[in-house]
């Protein structure tokens, strides 16, 4: 916590962090030998200390990394066998308003590059299968349980596929090609990956979570098939969705499906997975994470959500990303073209100050436009980083590039522009060390320092890491059992790493959009009252039922309910971000989350 380049930049540029690096290693090796003799590694070893070896340096990635625009893409069949972007039953209709755009509580339109449009429940569902039992359904009707969501992503990637680096490959139907995954005695992949054994793909895996027993309502069928012809068809193949079962304790075969092929078989047939998805789905069971990482007692998703995104990273390495979405979340828009802007805004975003403008909420009515808030946050922060390569942490060998610079005031904001990040989150990040309420301060094993060990958590998990970083998270549980929490996860190993994090602000509502006492109790004074530069002095904020994307909320659902013509409450108004023009509700270009089910009496 101490890399704020505030002063001693002449200094620091004679003790490059690699010279530091070895001269502290050699003192603590020898004043270990002095104090203790014979062997230094079976000191520690006696002493129950788990370090790195300082011999197997992992190699380190390049400083700048900046990669090439994929050629353009070309249209893939959706559905209905015609070509996306020919067919008008297979389009989106989106609108734009007659007036005045609804200005986001926190985060923006305008950085991010989102679409000022707004969407109804028939054109936004229409194309995959809402109102389909009514007469006057003006789209062609499909039998959806003919569809083969996996067959219509291979199409596609082969289609595209002189768009990709050789690396890129298909993915396979697990129903017809046995899974990857297994248990880690008979696995078939080296149990340790590195970054470097890689080559780009170009290709990211949107992994669904899903679970055996979940049921899969109407609204959920729109879903998932929004979420794969927006993401993987409408974009010529740059994503793949996968839809990553959890077997929950599932008894049959003795609780192993992976114990052969027809134990999976039995499996897919009890996950419960609609015929249209099976194609597209992993199965998974504790008892896979027990046999990989046994060092981890919990693998509870509340605190390891992102172990079977480890071995997925570890099995299917064809992929450069993994976006992890939930089934309880909703694009009120284009799947596709938000997270295309996220990444998009995220590879522009400079490495220089990335963590403090992710601690910050951007806040439209207290600080003006992102421009405004950039500049705050750099005065704040005097010009400096507090996380300019890697955060030093004892158990981790860092695999992030080492700066440009020694001092960050001596970067223009110029190092990381153009590079993807590793750790993409989609809420505001906060300093575990800082006061807060947060219950899980104290959950933390495997590392020496302990709760003093720099950590930043970011609710909810819905985040997207890259290949090397769940890798190298994957070897740290694996050898030594590090773990934190789900929604620090990412944040914290990309930082110890030095890897690049960005949290593009994406536009997210609040129920009482005119409380300005509510707004400040998350502003806190925004970056100017901070001591520091790196977030709210005290992280402790006004609880989140009310926002339109929170872990906590519930106005989510209220929200989602009226606008899809299903009334909760006749005592709660209508949401005031739902509009109504021609007797249709209309919502904004959002996301939605947490949206639960709400069944039918």
């Amino acid at each position: 916590m101490k890399a704020l380049g505030l002063a001693g930049a002449r200094t620091r540029r004679l003790f490059t962090r690699q010279t530091l690096f070895i001269a502290l290693a050699i003192c603590i090796i020898w004043a270990l030998g002095v104090q203790f003799g014979g062997n230094v590694s079976e000191r520690w070893a006696e002493l129950g200390n788990q370090t790195p070896d300082f011999k197997e340096q992992p190699k380190r990635m390049p400083t700048h990394n900046v990669l090439p625009p994929l050629a353009e893409r070309v249209a893939c069949y959706g559905p209905r066998g015609r070509l996306l972007g020919e067919s008008p039953d297979d389009d989106l209709q989106t609108s734009e308003i007659n007036g005045p755009y609804p200005t986001p509580w926190t985060g923006n339109y305008e950085e991010t590059g989102l679409d000022l449009t707004v969407m109804n429940v028939d054109r936004r569902y229409g194309p995959y299968g809402y109102g389909e039992e009514r007469e006057d359904y003006n789209r062609s009707r499909v039998d959806w349980n003919q569809v083969d969501w996996g067959q219509l992503q291979n199409d596609c990637f082969e289609r595209n596929r002189h768009r990709f680096p050789a690396s890129a490959t298909r993915f396979d139907d697990t129903r017809v090609t046995p899974p990857r995954f297994a248990l880690r005695h008979v696995a078939k992949v080296p149990e340790v990956r590195h970054w470097h054994e890689f080559q780009p793909t170009r290709r990211t895996a949107v992994v669904v979570r899903a679970w055996r027993g979940f049921e899969y309502l109407p609204e959920d069928m729109y879903y998932l098939r929004s979420l794969v012809a927006e993401t993987a068809l409408k974009t010529g193949g740059e994503y793949q969705v996968i839809l990553l079962v959890d077997m929950k304790d599932y008894e049959g075969y003795e609780n192993d499906i992976f114990a052969s092929e027809e134990a999976y078989k039995k499996g897919m047939e009890d996950a419960g997975v609609p015929p249209e998805f099976q194609s597209i789905t992993l199965l998974w069971t504790n008892r896979l994470l027990d046999s990989w990482y046994p060092r981890v007692e919990e693998h509870l998703t509340i605190w390891q959500v992102f172990q079977p995104m480890q071995l997925l990273a570890l099995h299917y390495p064809e992929f450069d990303h993994f976006w992890q979405v939930e089934l309880d979340m909703r694009f009120m828009g284009d799947a596709g073209k938000f997270l295309d802007s996220l990444s998009a805004a995220a590879r522009r975003e400079p490495r220089k100050q990335s963590l403090e403008r992710s601690s910050f909420l951007h806040m439209i009515a207290e600080t003006g436009d992102y421009g405004e808030f950039f500049r705050v946050v750099n005065e704040s922060n005097k010009g400096g980083s507090h996380a300019w390569g890697p955060m030093r942490v004892r158990e981790i060998l860092p695999i992030g590039p080492e700066p440009p610079v020694a001092d960050p005031r001596d970067d223009n904001f110029e190092w990381g522009v153009g590079e993807d990040a590793d750790a993409l989150l989609t809420a505001f990040c906060q300093n575990a060390n800082t006061p807060n309420t947060w219950i899980f301060r104290d959950w933390i094993y495997g590392l020496r320092t302990g709760v003093r060990t720099p950590r930043f958590y970011c609710p909810p998990a819905i985040q997207r890491g890259s290949r090397a970083l769940l890798l190298a998270i994957h070897q740290a549980q694996l050898d030594l059992g590090i773990r934190i929490p789900s929604e620090a996860t990412l944040p914290s190993f990309a930082l110890w790493h030095g890897l690049k994090l960005s949290f593009p602000q994406h536009p997210v509502f609040h129920r009482d959009n005119d409380d300005v006492e509510n707004r400040r109790g998350w502003w806190r004074g925004g970056p100017l009252a901070s001591s520091t530069g790196l977030g709210p002095d005290n992280n402790d904020h006004p609880r989140g039922f009310g926002l339109s994307f929170w872990w906590e909320s519930n106005w989510a659902k209220h929200v989602f309910n009226e606008w899809y013509g299903r009334k909760l409450s006749d005592k709660e108004p209508r949401p005031w971000i739902i509009k109504e023009w021609d007797g249709k509700l209309w919502l904004p270009n959002m996301i939605l989350h947490p949206v639960k089910h709400i069944k039918k009496k």
